[in-house]
């Protein structure tokens, strides 16, 4: 997502691309602001929050299993997974689909879609206009791939443009 101009050389190209992950990432410590200025020190905008702003996305629970289907394997399936970490998930507009403990609303889980992250860089310009990213609602349900059930998770980027992801959460806590 970084872009380099003949008069940015590679080095210093490298350094603010990391220090826009990091701010990506919850780093407030380059932010600037509208009173004290923006310096070569502090270049990047003054966020109100960390999180991105929700506006189109619902908010989706995962528990435990639930159903007591009669297809092959389920049963099993259940029961293994009966103490999973109980999730929240939802899309922001800073880019990611979020996934929280629903136990104490730790992020366990925050997901950038290969769509969005063209259009990364953005969030951390001083002059920042408000874009959608991931604002579609995110849902999910119990396959079965082979002989193995897994629980899946499908999420849009909604607004922010076309495309979808598909994500594996049947273990919240072994996600990468």
């Amino acid at each position: 997502w970084l872009q380099r101009s003949p008069a940015i050389n590679a080095d210093e190209g490298a350094t603010k691309g990391q220090q826009r992950l990091e701010f990506i990432r919850g780093d407030r410590s380059l932010e600037g602001s509208e009173t004290t200025g923006y310096t070569t020190a502090k270049p990047f905008r003054e966020r109100v929050s960390r999180q991105g702003d929700i506006i189109n996305s619902d908010i989706w629970y995962v528990g435990a299993p639930a159903s007591n289907y009669a297809l092959k394997g389920y049963l099993d399936f259940t029961d293994a997974r009966k103490s999973r970490t109980a999730m929240i998930y939802v899309g922001g507009n800073d880019g990611m689909l979020h996934g929280f403990s629903a136990k104490d609303g730790k992020e366990l889980l925050a997901y950038v879609p290969r769509g969005v992250v063209a259009g990364l860089k953005s969030l951390s310009d001083k002059d920042y206009q408000h874009r959608y990213y991931v604002d579609g609602s995110p849902m999910t349900g119990d396959i079965r791939d082979n002989e193995t059930w897994k629980t899946l998770l499908v999420g849009t980027l909604g607004a922010g443009g076309k495309g979808y992801f598909l994500l594996n959460v049947t273990n919240p806590s072994t996600f990468s």
